[in-house]
């Protein structure tokens, strides 16, 4: 009875992890591979195209910037973990080891660029010296093109990847920021499916840190290092709230109000990690989709407390 029990809960996290895995490629996957994008700027060739020219995966992301041009490529320019950092959510790039600098501050000297320089993503001391993206295409002042190599793919085969950082002015006071990921065919099936599900939303994610940074920078403002950190913090406790719905679906008396958790806080974790909405919202988010698993908790101990011994 208690294997039969457990097998029906286990299919019913499956069958749970199955509506949020649709969900998330139905709308949220087609959200995030062009977030801020024009239909226009999907399809427009960009520096950097060249690099994978028979590119089967492409992912457009677009800002604009306040600012003239001449203002934000400083900033662009000096992109790297041995230049000015990436200005994304430095906590977890040092949580792994990543070693960014955590100071904004324009430096002349970390501007330039030739052609086959790196761009450091890891120290170079670590990994394997694996940690970096080549120079391919280069427009002074307006584009830097990257090629890359996907999860996987050794230092002696071939680059199957690029990444574009492209600025187009607006007009003398604005200016839109583009960056562009082109993927070569030739991956696994399981490769692709680690892309899609791992690679894509935590790239997504830090870059989207990374794109709003420069904004800020570019702008005239810190980028909110606090901020960051306290959202960081939100995606911990959501993890945790995740987890402890899991446990719940299993092991809670009341499946149907376990089940409908576990798919809200698989939501939840997905709006706070790749919505990053201001702390203060996410919090008040994070208090609502814990009320399901408080009353679960509450009325299991009832339970219990009424059950013979």
């Amino acid at each position: 009875m208690l294997a039969r029990r457990l097998g029906f809960r286990v299919l019913l996290l499956i069958g749970a992890l199955g509506i949020v895995l649709t969900t998330f490629l139905t709308y949220v996957r087609p959200w995030y591979l062009r977030w801020g994008a024009s239909d226009a700027e999907l399809t427009r060739s960009l520096p950097g195209d060249d690099i994978i020219p028979d590119a089967t995966a492409q992912q457009t992301r677009a800002i604009t910037i306040q600012a003239p041009i001449e203002r934000v490529w400083p900033w662009l320019a000096q992109l790297g973990q041995d230049r000015g950092g990436f200005y994304s959510f430095d906590l977890l790039e040092n949580l792994v080891g990543c070693e960014m600098p955590v100071d904004d501050v324009l430096r002349p000297e970390h501007q330039v660029w030739r052609l086959g320089d790196k761009l450091w993503m890891y120290p170079s001391d670590k990994a394997g010296g694996a940690g970096f993206a080549t120079l391919r295409s280069y427009v002074p002042g307006r584009a830097l093109g990257f090629a890359t190599r996907a999860i996987g793919t050794g230092l002696d085969e071939p680059e199957n990847g690029s990444w574009s950082f492209v600025l187009q002015p607006i007009d003398a006071g604005r200016t839109r920021l583009l960056i562009r990921g082109r993927l070569a065919p030739g991956r696994s099936t399981a490769g692709v499916a680690f892309d899609r599900l791992v690679f894509e939303p935590i790239h997504f994610f830090m870059e989207r840190r990374m794109m709003l940074g420069i904004k800020d920078l570019a702008e005239g403002r810190s980028r909110g290092r606090p901020v960051n950190h306290a959202q960081v913090g939100l995606w911990v406790l959501a993890f945790l709230l995740l987890s402890g719905t899991g446990v719940l679906l299993l092991r809670g008396d009341d499946w149907i109000l376990a089940a409908m958790a576990f798919v809200s806080a698989a939501l939840v974790f997905q709006v706070l990690t790749l919505g990053q909405p201001p702390p203060a919202v996410g919090a008040a988010i994070l208090v609502m989709a814990s009320a399901p698993i408080v009353m679960e908790v509450r009325r299991s101990r009832a339970l219990r407390a009424v059950r013979p011994s």
